[in-house]
């Protein structure tokens, strides 16, 4: 609108083919302001759009390194909890003592050695 308010009066001034240089001008001038405004509105869908569709891939990558023995499970349930918060699913609710309630494991049986040959 600010370019139509200086154009108009100054079109008064031109003669006929400098008022229609002008007019085309400020029409091209719209167009490229128009088409760079739709260029960053996609721009902006689309990475809203990627957002939301690399959880799986996130999940696959954490899962990997969970299996690799490079997260612990307690930060591999933390990762699998903001994940789902970001998805806007509700997570799990996470053992309060999960070392108090595990079994203790049972010693290894110890095989008694030979005895030495006499």
């Amino acid at each position: 609108m600010a370019v139509l308010a200086w154009a108009a009066p100054l079109a008064l001034t031109l003669n006929k083919e400098e008022r229609l240089f002008l007019w085309v001008s400020v029409l091209v001038g719209v167009l490229l302001l128009g088409a760079w405004f739709i260029a960053r509105v996609d721009r902006w869908r689309k990475r809203q759009m990627d957002d939301a569709d690399d959880a799986p891939d996130q999940l696959t990558s954490f899962r990997a390194l969970y299996e690799t023995g490079e997260l612990s499970k307690e930060e591999y349930d933390r990762v699998l909890r903001r994940v789902a918060e970001r998805a806007g699913a509700k997570p799990k609710p996470v053992p309060a003592a999960t070392a108090e309630s595990a079994p203790a494991p049972e010693p290894p049986a110890t095989q008694e050695p030979p005895p030495p040959p006499a």
